[in-house]
């Protein structure tokens, strides 16, 4: 058979992504923050839309924009801060524990509890909810930071930057020093903490970092007392520096704040020369400063997180699911405008831009609708599945996947995932993300109902906050408890729970819970 080219028609059936379906997509994953945005910017490009009554946006009416038809989009996502600096007290460090030490000297009590590392808690507090809102389906550390000099307590317009820089107009410095500390000032961190090392700033400026240590010195000495510091322990030693009490004993006892940490106070005793009431007096110190100075200042603000769903008890003993009408933009159809200006429409450029806007117009009212009812079905659905935490609490939380979600609606996983995504509910329990009640399952020990995941961290968590100071709970002691009430668990995957509730080791508790002060 000779091979030539030749032209053939072939039948073919294939699914063709259109904009309009991959937007549609996108709405299901949008939280209620992103879909008010993502609203507003389409009402901005189509004159055909409006929102409904007591919805109006603030920018402009729904006349001025028939006039304008603008195409300019809008809205903006603030950035949540964060913390750069861990408080150490909190944070007992990566190192192990090898043996246990404690002092012979016996200090109050109050200062014993001041010392404990407090263990992270996953329960959350319950409290009822009055919930009126109707479902709509039409469119739509040791540190107290409250002790801060009131000088600090400022007003929320002023940032960490704002502060300095008028301290730096009155330095009495030289123009290049205060050209480097202004640059040093837009390194700083939330916290206050210095983010860049010593060579790059020098090999920023072309000068030798002998020069830029003098000049950061300089912008140490400036309130907040402890800000442009590169680490905690420096940070600490500034604000003791400051208080005339960085003494050698103390330097030493901030060299070693990772045994500090861990209540080594045997070492520390050893290091430092010193006894116990100067051990103690020093901790005290330490916990009185401050180890994220910058914080006092206004860094954003942070959002508050808003449910997309409400549940309810009725007195049938039933439970009622219900989406918050408030985070859901009622979007409207002007037909009446539309049906004026189409008689206006003479030249075709005009009918064809008429009628965009009316079909984008159109499918977005459909797309909202069909984004409220598809979250509502799948939370109606999880709330099923899972009646017995919300009747009982978290140790009766059932494992469950996506897949099993998506069977019982019969609907895709991936519009599970996408529906469950950055939306939350707000039970009688509290308010979770829908994707907190996905969770692993782990087997039974005789083969009956598996556990969830969530509720073996819970289980935990309640063991070990009930042990005794003398009857520290080790992983491997853990691992026969959860067996003897019928979860089958490995030694590696309790003690992987365990930090991850951010709980410290048997014998770092041990010394936390038995420490002489």
């Amino acid at each position: 058979m000779a091979l030539s080219p030749r032209i053939e028609l072939k039948l073919s059936q294939s699914l063709v992504m259109t904009p309009q379906l991959q937007q549609a997509i996108k709405l299901l994953q949008y939280s209620n923050i992103d879909l008010v945005d993502f609203v507003n910017q389409e009402i901005e490009k189509n004159p055909l839309l409006e929102l409904g009554e007591n919805d109006q946006p603030e920018s402009k009416s729904a006349d001025e924009k028939r006039e304008s038809s603008s195409d300019g989009e809008s809205g903006s996502k603030e950035e949540k801060p964060t913390a750069a600096a861990d408080d150490f007290l909190n944070n007992p460090g990566s190192e192990n524990v090898n043996s246990e030490t404690a002092l012979d000297t016996n200090f109050d009590n109050d200062f014993n509890n001041d010392c404990a590392i407090d263990a992270v808690s996953s329960s959350t507090p319950a409290g009822d909810l009055g919930l009126s809102s109707k479902s709509m389906m039409g469119g739509g550390g040791s540190f107290d930071h409250s002790e801060f000099a009131m000088d600090l307590r400022l007003s929320d317009n002023i940032t960490l930057s704002d502060h300095l820089l008028e301290q730096l107009n009155l330095l009495a410095e030289d123009a290049n020093d205060k050209i480097v500390i202004r640059f040093l000032i837009g390194m700083l961190d939330e916290a206050g903490y210095l983010s860049e090392s010593s060579e790059l700033i020098a090999e920023r400026f072309g000068c030798d970092t002998g020069e830029i240590e003098r000049i950061i010195s300089i912008a140490q000495t400036m309130e907040p007392v402890g800000v442009f510091a590169r680490s905690l322990k420096e940070c600490l030693k500034i604000q003791q520096r400051n208080n005339d009490r960085l003494d050698p004993a103390m330097e030493i006892l901030l060299d070693n704040l990772d045994r500090l940490a861990k209540r080594d106070y045997t070492a520390l005793l050893r290091l430092c020369k010193i006894d116990t009431e100067d051990l103690k007096d020093m901790i005290e110190e330490i916990q009185a400063l401050n180890p994220r100075p910058g914080l006092a200042f206004n860094t954003g603000t942070t959002q508050a997180v808003i449910p997309d769903v409400f549940i309810r008890k009725t007195p049938k003993v039933n439970w009622i699911v219900e989406l918050n009408s408030e985070t859901l933009p009622r979007v409207l159809f002007n037909n009446r405008y539309f049906m004026e200006i189409k008689s206006h429409a003479k030249v075709k450029k005009d009918k064809e831009y008429l009628a965009e806007c009316a079909a984008s117009a159109s499918w977005l009212v459909k797309a909202l609708d069909q984004r409220a009812r598809t979250i509502l079905t799948v939370a109606t659905e999880l709330v099923k599945h899972q009646e017995n935490f919300f009747e009982k609490g978290v140790k009766y939380l059932k494992p469950l996947n996506l897949k099993t979600i998506a069977d019982a609606i019969e609907m895709h996983e991936s519009t599970v995932s996408r529906v469950t995504s950055n939306k939350y509910i707000a039970t009688n329990r509290g308010i979770f993300e829908l994707k907190y009640f996905f969770t692993t399952a782990i087997a039974s020990m005789e083969g009956g109902e598996s556990h969830s995941s969530e509720s073996v961290k819970y289980t935990i968590q309640a063991l070990i906050d009930g042990e005794e100071p003398k009857k520290i709970l080790s992983d491997d002691k853990l691992v026969n408890i959860l067996k003897s009430e019928g979860v089958d668990i490995a030694r590696r995957t309790v003690a992987k729970y365990r930090e991850a509730l951010n709980i410290p080791s048997s014998i770092q508790r041990r010394r936390i819970k038995n420490a002489a002060f």
